[in-house]
């Protein structure tokens, strides 16, 4: 079944957040299959017209952001990687669980923490 056009923009629209938040394309394009039930190709067609349309409306953007992580970053990561691994267990995704747990350790690795789970 073919998507509305005012669904396809909001696809975009989800996209053009997390590109702004510093996500790489591949994470967003796997949020956008994972929440939306897309395809891998058109996830990609989404996330590749968002990013071009973001860089249309402000010529200063990146296209393709590569985020730094600082200190100062790590808890609001830390915050969101755990919501990402409650969301990951709750689905039964082993695969995303088993990296969301290695990017935490590495998150908390960062400030000086030892956490494991």
């Amino acid at each position: 079944m073919k998507r509305t056009a005012e669904v396809k923009e909001a696809h975009q629209q989800h996209a053009k957040k997390l590109l702004d938040m510093g996500l790489q394309k591949a994470d967003v394009s796997a949020t956008l299959q994972r929440n939306y039930g897309l395809s891998r190709a058109t996830a990609y067609r989404d996330v590749d017209e968002a990013d071009q349309s973001r860089e249309l409306e402000d010529h200063s953007i990146e296209a393709t952001p590569v985020p730094m992580v600082c200190l100062e970053d790590r808890d609001a990561l830390m915050r969101m990687t755990r919501q990402l691994l409650i969301d990951a267990y709750t689905d039964g995704n082993v695969q995303d669980y088993a990296r969301l747990i290695r990017e935490y350790e590495r998150l908390a690795r960062m400030g000086g923490l030892s956490q494991k789970f």
